[in-house]
C-alpha cells in the first residue's frame, strides 16, 4: 500500500515525526521502521477480532477527500492537524497527498498497533466523529467543509444485486436501460 500511495517512489509521504520519504523503498523502510513484524503480531490472540476468522489488520487505510476546487494544500495541511490531535504520540502514521484526480484527497496509513501494544478499533462511531473533526480543521484553514451524511445530502448508495452488478461488468446488464426506460 505504501508503494501505491507514494506512487512507487514518485509521491512524497510524510511521517508522523515529520520526516518526509520519497524514491524507491519507502515502503519497506517505514515497515521496518514501524517495526511490523508480521508474524509476530498476527500470531498475538489479543490482537484478533473478536470472531477470529480473519488474521489482524497490522495497518489502517483512510482516505480524506473533498471536492473539485478544493485547494491540495489545505486539505493536505487540515489531515495533517487531524492525524496530530488524532494519532500523534499513540499511532504511527504516514500520508500523502493526491492530486490526479480533479478531487484532492490525502491518503493516511495509520499503525493498528499504538507504540503501547493498545489496537485500534475503528467503529462507524469512530468515522463519524472523525468526519466531523476533519471538517472543522478544514474550516480553521479556510475551507468551508461541513461533515453531513450522505443521506442527509439526499445521496444514496443503494448496493446493486450481484446478478445485476455481474451483468454490468459482461457489458450485458438490461437493468439500466430498464430504469431509464421507466
Amino acid at each position: 500500500h505504501f508503494n501505491y500511495i507514494g506512487r512507487r517512489g514518485e509521491l512524497e509521504i510524510e511521517t508522523d515525526d515529520g520526516e518526509r520519504l520519497s524514491g524507491r523503498g519507502v515502503g519497506r523502510h517505514l515497515i521496518d521502521d514501524w517495526d511490523l513484524d508480521l508474524d509476530e503480531d498476527r500470531a498475538r490472540p489479543d490482537l484478533f477480532a473478536t470472531n477470529r476468522r480473519a488474521a489482524p489488520k497490522l495497518v489502517h487505510k483512510l482516505i480524506f477527500s473533498m471536492p473539485a476546487g478544493t485547494p491540495p494544500k489545505k486539505v493536505l495541511a487540515a489531515v495533517r492537524d487531524f492525524a496530530r490531535e488524532e494519532f500523534g504520540l499513540q499511532h504511527r502514521y504516514a500520508m500523502v497527498l493526491h492530486t490526479d484526480e480533479p478531487h484532492p484527497h490525502v491518503h493516511v496509513v495509520v499503525k493498528a498497533v499504538s507504540e503501547a501494544g493498545v489496537r485500534l478499533n475503528i467503529h462507524k462511531a469512530t468515522l463519524r466523529q472523525w468526519r466531523h473533526e476533519f471538517a472543522r480543521h478544514l474550516r480553521e484553514h479556510g475551507v468551508e467543509a461541513n461533515a453531513t451524511e450522505r443521506s442527509v445530502r439526499g445521496q444514496s448508495r443503494a448496493p446493486k444485486l450481484d446478478s445485476i452488478f455481474r451483468a454490468a461488468q459482461r457489458g450485458e446488464s438490461t437493468h439500466m436501460t430498464a430504469r431509464v426506460r421507466e
